[in-house]
């Protein structure tokens, strides 16, 4: 295997100069850098980056945490695509990534204050923001450094955040099925104690009062079981005059599309249906499920990049709102 040696003999460099070149020091020139990175390549060498962080009592990783319902983990590519985006702009930034997860609040505590104490971690990637969460108290107790996929609850002028403008994002979803000819429109959530879901509510429940129109509520479980399947069926009995959704995350769109599909007590009726997230099941959906785009890899990168600048005794306070973006297909028709 090669070693910094290898490489610096190959570049006609000093060890210490191959070095500086590896971390892209100003001082090194760009001619010799090139020389350097050339020789790299040719010997198949790459840098231990977290070694030379643990050496410095410091470790060259970010740690990503990740919400608690495994379910909703693997199931979701929302997810995937985040934790791509982030993987992406760490490989530019020469940084490793740790994932924390748990299967219970006290699992997911515990992974953290590992890496902490033992892996030495001190900048981490939260993929959600979620009222009263003790895993941010964790982190200040720490002194971790952390960024946030969402909008903070606490904290918000001295926490770094990436974010999409929720609350537009909801009105634009509703409106557009508004613009639509519809009237009866109901919003479909899971957990309202994440500010993604509340924000998104607050968008659509503008919406509806500035129109003047009835606002309709209905909460979902995260998790496909028996009881989910009866409650829309439930509800899409209990109110006929419903003719359009906005839920929260395509997940939710796509398993009340099925009911619609599947329930005699339901088929038949035309309801229109937008969702979150534009995922891979949106476009393969018959009919093809209408959604907004909010581009997770891009949270997650720019997310990254924050978390690559963060120190230890900084306060940054980066906040980056990154667009969405409806994306029209088959699921809306015009009343």
């Amino acid at each position: 295997m090669a070693t910094i040696k290898d490489v610096a003999k190959l570049a006609q460099v000093s060890p210490s100069t191959a070095s500086r070149a590896m971390h892209d020091n100003p001082a090194i020139s760009q001619k010799t850098k090139a020389r350097v990175w050339r020789a790299m390549e040719r010997l198949h060498y790459a840098p231990d980056f977290n070694a030379q962080g643990l050496a410095n009592k410091r470790s060259n990783a970010i740690g990503v945490i990740l919400p608690i319902d495994q379910q909703e983990i693997f199931t979701n590519p929302f997810f995937l695509e985040v934790i791509r985006g982030i993987s992406e702009a760490c490989y530019h930034a020469k940084m490793m990534v740790n994932l924390a997860t748990g299967s219970s609040q006290a699992e997911l505590l515990k992974s953290i204050d590992i890496m902490v104490t033992q892996g030495m971690i001190k900048r981490f990637i939260v993929l959600y923001s979620e009222r009263d969460d003790p895993i941010l108290v964790k982190l200040r107790q720490l002194e971790a450094q952390y960024v946030i996929i969402g909008k903070p609850y606490q904290l918000v002028n001295e926490t770094p955040y990436v974010d999409n403008d929720n609350i537009l994002a909801g009105s634009d979803a509703t409106q557009f099925l508004v613009a639509h000819g519809h009237h009866e429109i109901c919003f479909v959530h899971n957990d309202l104690k994440k500010m993604v879901q509340n924000d998104r509510l607050l968008g659509y429940q503008r919406i509806m009062m500035e129109n003047h129109f009835p606002v309709n509520m209905l909460a979902l479980p995260a998790q496909e079981y028996p009881g989910g399947r009866q409650l829309v069926i439930q509800y899409l009995t209990q109110h006929p005059e419903i003719t359009g959704f906005v839920t929260v995350d395509d997940m939710l769109g796509l398993r009340i599309q099925q009911v619609l599909q599947s329930s005699e007590m339901v088929t038949g009726r035309q309801i229109s249906i937008v969702g979150f997230n534009n995922s891979v099941y949106s476009e393969a959906a018959h009919p093809a499920l209408t959604s907004v785009e909010v581009f997770p890899r891009r949270l997650g990168n720019e997310a990254a990049k924050i978390a690559a600048g963060l120190q230890t005794h900084e306060h940054l306070t980066t906040k980056i709102i990154v667009p969405h973006q409806i994306i029209e297909r088959h699921s809306v028709v015009t009343m």
